[in-house]
């Protein structure tokens, strides 16, 4: 066994052995299940558990080419039109001419004694024969599309989960303060000044001091939140209240507009 997993690493033994296993078990479960269903209608177990083994390779042959052919194929390229469509054909071939043939020319003749049709296209059996095969491939239709909606809604919580947490990566930058990094929120920075050898950054809540460029600093932050308008001054846009071509006011704080900075004010909020 492991020979075959290292040499073949996409032979997996136990997995194969364990969708062995799982397959004769459900075949088991459900042609007992149809077995008493049908028999404790007419008292004769015996004769309706060879009818449901006589119906396995209708059964089995929609069943598997629906899971392993049309569903890689179609279903999960999301070309769900052609699936319908095809799981439809498909159906219909196997129940004219597998099921139909076993059921006119074998099981009717041996087994079904108090009922004779002579016409083997009767569209009433034929329509009977379909519905029949079709209880099958419920079960394991039912489970494939489960685990591709579960697949599915996995990968979007994923996404959501990792966008959520970009956004919180980018609400936050580090400060060295001292001899220690502290978490500033980006939401609350109004503005950066720099002033010689530090740089001020003024929040909603407090002013914090930093020897740091004030260059450096703009580089973590949201481009499209924060605005350069003097080489000591950036602002963050939200918090402008009013302008002007030589000065911003932020919470009744103003802000000089360099002249290098003018026109990128301009073009950035608007002014005419």
């Amino acid at each position: 066994m492991n020979f075959y997993n290292k040499t073949f690493p996409f032979f997996n033994v136990n997995r194969l052995n364990y969708r062995i296993v799982k397959h004769l078990f459900y075949w088991l479960l459900f042609v007992l299940f149809f077995t008493i269903i049908w028999g404790t209608y007419d008292n004769d177990y015996y004769r309706n558990l060879k009818i449901q083994i006589f119906s396995l390779p209708s059964r089995a042959t929609l069943v598997y080419v629906t899971l392993y052919v049309l569903i890689p194929s179609f279903f999960l390229q999301r070309k769900y039109t052609v699936f319908i469509v095809s799981f439809l054909l498909l159906l219909i071939g196997v129940s004219v001419l597998i099921q139909r043939p076993i059921i006119f020319y074998v099981v009717q003749l041996l087994y079904m004694y108090n009922f004779k049709s002579d016409n083997f296209f009767a569209v009433t059996e034929i329509m009977n024969t379909i519905l029949d095969v079709n209880l099958a491939v419920i079960i394991p239709l039912g489970y494939v599309f489960f685990k591709s909606w579960q697949k599915t809604n996995q990968k979007a919580i994923d996404l959501e989960l990792q966008q959520l947490k970009q956004n919180t990566e980018e609400d936050y930058i580090y400060l060295k303060i001292e001899k220690s990094l502290q978490k500033v929120l980006v939401r609350d920075i109004l503005y950066i000044e720099s002033q010689k050898n530090y740089t001020k950054l003024k929040t909603t809540e407090r002013e914090i001091v930093v020897h740091k460029s004030i260059s450096s600093i703009q580089k973590s932050l949201p481009e499209k939140e924060f605005l350069r308008v003097h080489r000591s001054y950036i602002v963050a846009i939200k918090f402008i209240d009013s302008f002007s071509p030589s000065k911003l006011i932020l919470k009744e704080i103003s802000i000089p507009v360099g002249r290098k900075y003018k026109d990128e004010v301009k073009d950035v909020l608007s002014y005419f």
